[in-house]
């Protein structure tokens, strides 16, 4: 399974294997972590299919994801806002997660809902048993 890490040495996000955690970008290392995960799957939709939503945690971006994809992100324990975009649709309705030893994981689903005049992307935090599989 791949994780999406961000290299601390050049901000580089990247998916990548735990047992090779090499950043394709500045060749370090990226470390572990002490933490959990944030799991975020994007949820079907007939528009915007070609444009990944961009993804910003704490207002950093975290790279892209493609209709129907899952990413899990790890992360050390603390309070993360997740905010996603898509093309011209800015709008969203974020979504706080807390990472504790009690709690390490967070899953959350992302999500278009059609307006008159704009689109407008929600998130949503969910039970680990309403995802789909990782790959």
């Amino acid at each position: 399974m791949l994780l999406r890490f961000k290299c601390k040495s050049c901000s580089a996000v990247s998916d990548l294997s735990p047992a090779s955690p090499i950043c394709p970008k500045c060749g370090q290392t990226v470390e572990g972590f002490d933490g959990g995960f944030i799991q975020i799957y994007r949820m079907g939709s007939p528009i915007g299919i070609a444009v990944g939503y961009g993804t910003y945690i704490n207002g950093e971006p975290y790279g892209h994801i493609a209709n129907t994809e899952s990413v899990r992100i790890p992360l050390p324990y603390g309070t993360y806002n997740l905010h996603f975009t898509c093309g011209m649709t800015r709008r969203c309705q974020d979504v706080t997660v807390t990472l504790s030893p009690e709690s390490p994981a967070a899953y959350v689903k992302a999500r278009i809902k059609m307006g008159f005049w704009t689109n407008k992307i929600i998130a949503e935090q969910v039970d680990e048993s309403t995802m789909p599989p990782m790959n």
